[in-house]
This record gives C-alpha cells, sequence and structure tokens, in this order.
C-alpha cells in the first residue's frame, strides 16, 4: 500500500513537472570551442542527464575491469571455504554417527580445502578415532601438540588414547602436563588422579588431590574423604620402614575422616606402640561416636595389654554408650555380659536383636553362648548350629582368622578411594569373596556329643565345640587371665 502511494506521488510530480516545462519551455545556449549552440531547455536537461549515465556506465566497466582479477579471486576462496566447510560438517556428522571411513575421507577433504591446520588436524583425530584407528589419531594429536592453542586439546586426545589401550604411564604423563597448563581443566585432574590410584601411587595422588580441591575441581566433603583413603594407604605402605612417618599419616586421616574406622584402627595401633594410650583411645572413641565398627570396638578393648579383665570390660561399657542405640553398641554389651556372667542382662539386649529378623551367625553364636550360660546346652546346640548355617555380617569379614583388621590389597585400597572417598561406604573385600570369617565357627561343632550333666544339674565338662575359637562375628573380649597374672 505505501509503496501504491510513493509510486502515484512520484507520477503526479512527474506530470506536474512536465507540465510546468511545457508551458515554460524556455532555451539553453553554450559555446564550446568557438561553437555556439542554443537549444530548449529540455533537451539540454536531457543531453545532460543522458551524458551523466553514459559516464557513470563507462566508469563502472572500468572498475570492473580493474578489480575482477581480485574478484575472481575472492570468488573462488569463498566457494573453495563454503566446499571445506561443507566438507567439515560431513565429517562431524560421520564422526558423531559411527562411519569412521566416512569421516576420514570428509576429514582428509575439509584439510585440503581449508587453510585451518589446527581444526583440520583435530577433526581428522576425531575421524581416525571413530574409524577405530588410534595410532593415526595419536599421530595427528602429536601434531597439534605444536600449537600451544591445540596443546591442551591434543592432551586430553592422547589422554584418552593411553587410557584405552591401559597404559598408566603415559595417561599419567600427557595429564600432568594438560594439568599443569590449563587450570580449569577439571577432567585433567580426574584423569591423572585416577591414573596415580590405578598406579598406587599415594603420595602423588594426595598432592593432586590438594591442588584439585585447591582449584574447586572436587567437593570438599568428597576431598576429605578421598584424602583419608589416601593417607591410610600410604600410612601402610611405609609402616614397616618408618613407623614415626606412618603414624602422622594415619592421624592426618582421622583428622580428615574422623568416621574411617580403617585409618582410626590403625592410627590406634601405631600410637599405642608409641605408647600414646589417650591419643590412641580419643581417635577411636571419635570414629565409634560416628560409626561404631566391631574392628574398633577390639582395638578399644585391646589398648592396654597389662589391663585387667574387669577393666577392659568397664572399658567397653564406656565405648558402647558413646552410641547406645547402635546394634554395633548393643552387641559389644550382650559380649561384656557374657564375659561377666550376667545372663539376665544379656537375655535382656539381645531378645530384642534376635526378633528383629532372621539372626546372622553372629548374633546366633551369641544366643548359643547365652544359652550355655544359662545352662540350657541343647538350645546352645541348637544355636551353633544355626550359626553355622546363618548368613554372616559383612563389617566382621574386615577382620581376617589371625585377628587382623582390614587386611585390605592394593587392589581393595584403590577401590576404597572411590567407594569411600565419594560414597562414604567401606567395602568389605574378603565378604565379597566368600572368604573365611575370622573366628569362624568350627564345623566339629554339630558333632559334639550333648554335655552330660551331674547330679546337680551342671555340666561336668564343656563340650569341645565351646572351648573352639568364638564363633565369627563375635567381638569377643576374651579371658585374659593368664595375661593378668603374668602382668601381675
Amino acid at each position: 500500500m505505501i509503496r501504491l502511494i510513493i509510486a502515484v506521488i512520484v507520477a503526479l510530480l512527474t506530470a506536474a513537472l512536465g507540465a510546468f516545462l511545457a508551458l515554460n519551455p524556455g532555451h539553453a545556449s553554450f559555446e564550446f570551442l568557438g561553437t555556439q549552440m542554443e537549444m530548449p531547455f529540455v533537451v539540454a536537461a536531457g543531453a545532460i542527464i543522458f551524458f551523466s549515465f553514459v559516464m557513470l556506465v563507462l566508469w563502472w566497466g572500468i572498475y570492473m575491469l580493474w578489480t575482477s582479477p581480485d574478484k575472481v579471486k575472492t570468488f573462488l576462496s569463498r566457494r573453495r571455504r563454503d566446499q571445506g566447510y561443507d566438507a567439515l560438517e560431513r565429517a562431524l556428522i560421520a564422526s558423531a554417527a559411527g562411519d569412521g571411513e566416512a569421516a576420514v575421507r570428509q576429514a582428509a577433504r575439509a584439510d585440503a580445502l581449508l587453510d585451518r591446520p589446527a581444526l583440520s588436524r583435530l577433526l581428522a583425530a576425531r575421524a581416525a578415532e571413530a574409524a577405530g584407528s588410534p595410532e593415526r589419531a595419536e599421530t595427528h594429536y602429536e601434531a597439534l601438540l605444536e600449537d600451544p592453542r591445540t596443546r591442551v586439546v591434543a592432551r586430553r586426545g592422547l589422554t584418552q588414547l593411553a587410557h584405552d589401550r591401559g597404559d598408566l604411564e603415559a595417561t599419567a604423563e600427557h595429564a600432568a602436563d594438560a594439568f599443569d597448563k590449563a587450570k580449569g581443566a577439571r577432567w585433567a585432574f580426574e584423569a591423572l588422579f585416577d591414573a596415580q590410584v590405578a598406579q598406587g601411587r599415594w603420595d602423588a595422588a594426595l598432592e593432586t588431590l590438594g591442588e584439585g580441591d585447591r582449584r574447586k575441581h572436587i567437593a570438599p566433603n568428597l576431598s576429605k574423604r578421598r584424602r583419608a583413603v589416601l593417607l591410610t594407604a600410604s600410612a601402610l605402605a611405609c609402616e614397616a620402614t618408618d613407623a614415626d612417618r606412618a603414624r602422622d599419616l594415619a592421624e592426618a586421616a582421622c583428622r580428615a575422616a574422623p568416621g574411617f574406622a580403617p585409618a582410626a584402627n590403625l592410627a590406634s595401633r601405631l600410637l599405642n606402640a608409641a605408647r600414646k594410650y589417650k591419643k590412641a583411645s580419643d581417635v577411636l572413641e571419635a570414629c565409634w561416636a560416628l560409626a561404631p565398627h566391631p574392628a574398633i570396638a577390639r582395638a578399644y578393648r585391646d589398648l592396654r595389654k597389662s589391663d585387667t579383665k574387669a577393666k577392659r570390660l568397664e572399658r567397653l561399657k564406656g565405648l558402647a554408650a558413646l552410641q547406645p542405640e547402635h546394634r554395633e553398641s548393643k552387641l559389644v554389651l550382650i559380649d561384656v555380659a557374657l564375659e561377666d556372667n550376667d545372663a539376665a542382662t544379656a537375655r535382656t539386649l539381645i531378645t530384642p536383636l534376635i526378633a528383629d529378623g532372621t539372626p546372622s551367625s553372629r548374633l546366633c553364636a551369641l544366643a548359643a553362648r547365652l544359652a550355655r550360660l544359662e545352662g540350657e546346652d541343647e538350645q546352645a546346640r541348637r544355636w551353633m548350629a544355626r550359626a553355622a548355617h546363618a548368613s554372616t555380617e559383612a563389617d566382621w569379614s574386615d577382620m581376617d582368622p589371625d585377628g587382623h583388621a582390614f587386611p585390605y590389597t592394593a587392589d581393595d585400597w584403590k577401590r576404597m578411594v572411590y567407594i569411600y572417598g565419594d560414597e562414604g561406604r567401606l567395602i568389605h573385600p574378603r565378604y565379597e569373596r566368600y572368604e573365611r570369617n575370622a573366628e569362624a565357627v568350627p564345623e566339629t561343632a554339630l558333632l559334639e556329643a550333648p554335655n552330660k550333666r551331674g547330679a546337680a544339674g551342671t555340666p561336668k565338662s564343656a563340650p569341645a565345640y565351646f572351648e573352639a575359637p568364638r564363633p565369627p562375628d563375635d567381638p569377643g573380649v576374651g579371658d585374659d587371665d593368664e595375661d593378668s597374672g603374668r602382668a601381675a
């Protein structure tokens, strides 16, 4: 509509101008090189306009002839670039689709058409990966190392290739270089840390973890738990050669994660060996208050070998009081009551635990000891039979048959870095591998004859199955009368 209005206005103005010139024809005259000419004004105006148009066309033709080589060159360059970007697009699509051969062909075409060596090399490396040719991809990534702009991305590609082929040393090398060059590269921190953990380089992993924590690459709570595991593993590694350093590392692990039972157990043992009993006690109490574990109860019981049985039982009562409602505390109190021949207290504590569900072998063994204490031999035999077939408790598997707590292998510690560090839970390798639990119920327990009673209804002699080592899940307060007597 607007265009129509403008066209009408222009037509009216043109008609008005024509009418004006018709009513006022006028004359125009000029002299050039002795020639004088005179003509109507309209003809002169038209001649000037036509001459201007001819000059404009002539100038445009000269300009086009002058600039045509550059324009042709620009056109060809633009066309080549468009073809290159088209090849780049096709290569990226083929790479994402997993068509490695097509990706390689298009990447080579893009490399020939585009004057972007960094882009074309990166694309060629990605295409080679998609085509299942890591050697060619590694060649392209190594070429990218020459350009400072692409050094980090080249390191990332080389890190991934090294990781895929299981070369931990090369993985750590490439990731370490990227970690130093790019402060914000979180992938470099994770790759370097994972490689160092996989190599069992605890001290190097601790250093990397500290730097990653400062750069905010990991949450503070995860960093503390991972640090606790690494410090504990490092302390175990140097325990035989440098006890002082091992003790310092174990204490640092407890400060990082007070509820980490392996660290608390190790620190208490090393502090106990250095006669720092108060520190050892504080470490175990802090751990128990956060996460009760049977290994902690055993370590707390054995803080002082010279203590009498009564002192050990009293100490365990104090430990259980830190977490009175926890199941582990109740089991400790049951064991203490049994050692103290307090059948009524033991019965009061064990009854609700048995009623909660199917009892474990540990609970069955405690029930058997209680029945024996109450003089119910047949009932004790039934509980021992149930203990031999009942399910075990994962926590109790953290102690081997020789009584050593947390006998983890190097691979177990590597897993622990992530299981406890990231999820906050312990793993139980021996439980997962179905290995024999500590103080397992002997198979001969089921073969013993019932106990014969005397006239007073009391057993004349204890059956052999009660003289066997304590049942699998019994944190057990041992009879230390002989030790106590020797200490006295």
